[in-house]
Formats: structure tokens, sequence, C-alpha cells
């Protein structure tokens, strides 16, 4: 009903909020995760964030329910069906590689974390990774494998490290939720690129084509 008065294209436009909320939920789950003053947690951030959650996901639902009469204002009611059904195929195919590519990126962090720490905990004890895990700080397939066993993680190597060391833990999502961000950025631009036909000019070049031929 809200699309019928500010038009298919504008509630789309109203969904591009959706792309701050991204862009900003690092800074408000670091925010979170942080001590303020007298060792009390800001409870803002984690608000702001539930907030956040809450209205993202109802642009997604949002987007799903406006699309069918978007596709049918801009191509026709005739042609409407068809295209709704390629676009949830293709939407599909995202929902499987879209995961995929944000998981690799949040591996990545992972694995990044992981070497920083191990940096960290051998320039503070060179003998406690081996002492606790029985590999050394060169053995990079010995700690390949505890990590994929699990037996290495981000909360046992906290254990080993430096006390004035930040957790990495709140930090490894910040390139996932950033690319998501970037992928959002680019979908609305491409809403606020369409523009409608001009039908005279597409009736004049038809009718070029049909006195050429």
């Amino acid at each position: 009903a809200i699309s019928d008065v500010l038009g298919r294209q504008n509630t789309y436009a109203v969904f591009g909020l959706g792309i701050p909320i991204v862009g900003l939920t690092p800074y408000l789950c670091h925010m979170a995760s942080g001590a303020g003053a007298g060792g009390e947690v800001d409870m803002w951030p984690l608000m702001a964030f539930y907030s956040g959650s809450v209205l993202t996901i109802t642009f997604y639902g949002g987007v799903f329910s406006v699309l069918p009469a978007y596709i049918a204002d801009l191509f026709g009611q005739k042609h409407a069906g068809a295209i709704h059904g390629k676009a949830l195929t293709a939407w599909a195919l995202s929902a499987v590689a879209g995961p995929m590519g944000l998981a690799y990126l949040r591996s990545h962090s992972y694995k990044s974390a992981v070497e920083d720490l191990l940096q960290a905990i051998d320039h503070h004890d060179a003998s406690a990774l081996e002492r606790s895990f029985g590999v050394s700080i060169n053995d990079d397939v010995g700690i390949q494998k505890l990590m994929n066993a699990k037996t290495l993680t981000i909360e046992k190597l906290m254990e080993l490290a430096p006390e004035d060391f930040v957790d990495p833990s709140p930090y490894l999502y910040n390139t996932t939720l950033y690319a998501a961000a970037g992928l959002m950025s680019v979908a609305f631009l491409s809403n606020l690129a369409i523009r409608p036909l001009d039908l005279n000019k597409e009736l004049k070049q038809l009718e070029r084509g049909s006195v050429r031929s």
C-alpha cells in the first residue's frame, strides 16, 4: 500500500537505508563489545544494532513483496509472471553463491586474526605455543591441522596472548559486512538508473525499421 503512494522505484530507494545500517554494523559491534567509563557497557550501540537488524530484515521482506508490482509497472502485466520467475531463479542462485563468497571473506579474516595472534604470542613467550599445542610458530602444516580440528582457536590463543592484545573476535565479520554493503550500493544505484522508455522515440525507430525492410 505504501509503494502505491511512493511509487515502486522510490520504495526501493527507501530500502537503500539498509546500506548504512549494514555498513555501520561493525562499528556498533565494536562499541557494544567494549566497556565504557567505569567498566560499564554502553547500551545504545547494542540497541541500535538490534533496531537496525530488525529494520534490515523488514526491508528484505519488503523487497520480495514489492517486486511483482515493480516488474508489472516496468514491463506490463503480460510479461510480469515470466520475468518474476526468472528474477526468483536468479535470487535462488544468489542465495547459494552470496553466502559462499561472504563465508570466504570471514574465513580469510579468521586466518589473518590467528596469524596476528601467533606472532604476538611468539614475541611475548616463544615457547608458549609449543607447550600448549605441541607446534612451533614455523610449523604451518601442524598449525593448519590444529585449526581444521578446532583445537587451535582464537579463544584458546587469547589465553596465551599478551594482556594488552585486543580480542579480534568482534572484527571477524568486518570485511563480510562491508562487502554486503557494497553489493547493496550497486543494487541501489542500479535501481536509481532505471528510466521509463521514450515511447515516441521507440515508435519512430520501429517505423524506420519497417520502412527499411
